[in-house]
Order: structure tokens, then C-alpha cells, then sequence
């Protein structure tokens, strides 16, 4: 399994790369509120926390802050929810739509193309961010100055999904 999860987010890097054109459709939602942690238990992963460490490092890459669209959220968290429901992991959605589908579907209408970065793994927000931090796709993603907007959401306590858009 651990063998497939490494092809798997190898191919993900690949494909984190490459921006797809997006079309207009409908409209969206906001990110999941974290769970509360205990005095004994991890803080899981959140949203609003993730995108404070990209925008820390946004800005000392001399790029403007990401703000969150509830439209790219909404996309997000369906195939997060996706991804985990049906157990796959990949910029495929299970039902075959692609990335700019989903969002399409979700109601955003960007004037570029979008990207998407998807994660598996980590409970921690830092550790989210730091294995994107860590592969030169996402990382490149996170830190594209042309991009003004995210949406940023999990499922499982461990897979995530953040869409970029201007």
C-alpha cells in the first residue's frame, strides 16, 4: 500500500503542474471547521491555518496574499469528500469529471487557467504544508504569483485538496 501511495503522489506531483482551462457554472460553499482538540490529542489540519503558512511564504517570495473563494472551496471539498468516500486518490474524480469540471461545477469562472494540489497523508496543518513545501510542483503552485485566490479543504482528517485561481 505504502508503495501505491508513493506512485500515487508522484503522479500527483506531475500533474499538479500542469494549469487547465476552467469554465463558468454554479455556485459554492466554505471550508470545514477543524476539530476541537483536547489537552490530549493531535490538532488536526485546517484550512485557515494551512493558508497562513503559504501566505507566510508567499510573502517572503514577494507575492500577495491568497485569499479564500468559497466557489474553489466548494470544489475542494467535494472531491476531498470524493477521494475519501470512495478511497482513491487522485486529480480524477471517481465519477471521471477532471479539475475543471469540478470547478466549473462549483461556479468558478477564473480569466486564466487553475491548478490543483491534493495531499494524503499528515494529520498536522504544518505537516500538510511542509510535504508540499517539499515537492517542487506544489511548491511551485503555492508560490505562483498569478494566483489571487484558493479554495482549501479536507476530509478524513487526512486528504486534502486546494484549487488556485485568480
Amino acid at each position: 500500500m505504502r508503495a501505491l501511495t508513493h506512485r500515487l503522489h508522484g503522479a500527483c506531483a506531475a500533474a499538479c503542474a500542469i494549469p487547465l482551462l476552467v469554465l463558468p457554472a454554479a455556485a459554492g460553499a466554505s471550508a470545514a471547521p477543524a476539530a476541537p482538540a483536547g489537552p490530549n490529542t493531535v490538532q488536526q489540519a485546517n484550512a485557515s491555518e494551512i493558508l497562513a503558512l503559504e501566505n507566510a511564504e508567499r510573502e517572503k517570495a514577494g507575492c500577495s496574499a491568497l485569499s479564500m473563494n468559497s466557489q474553489l472551496t466548494a470544489a475542494a471539498q467535494a472531491h476531498s469528500e470524493d477521494m475519501a468516500k470512495n478511497n482513491f486518490f487522485s486529480h480524477t474524480g471517481s465519477d471521471g469529471s477532471s479539475i475543471a469540471q469540478r470547478v466549473e461545477k462549483a461556479g468558478f469562472s477564473p480569466s486564466i487557467p487553475t491548478a490543483e494540489n491534493i495531499h494524503q497523508g499528515g494529520s498536522t496543518s504544518q505537516q500538510v504544508f511542509d510535504s508540499w513545501m517539499g515537492s517542487a510542483p506544489h511548491k511551485a503552485a503555492i508560490l505562483n504569483c498569478q494566483w489571487k485566490q484558493t479554495g482549501l479543504a479536507g476530509a478524513s482528517g487526512n486528504l486534502w485538496t486546494q484549487l488556485f485561481g485568480t
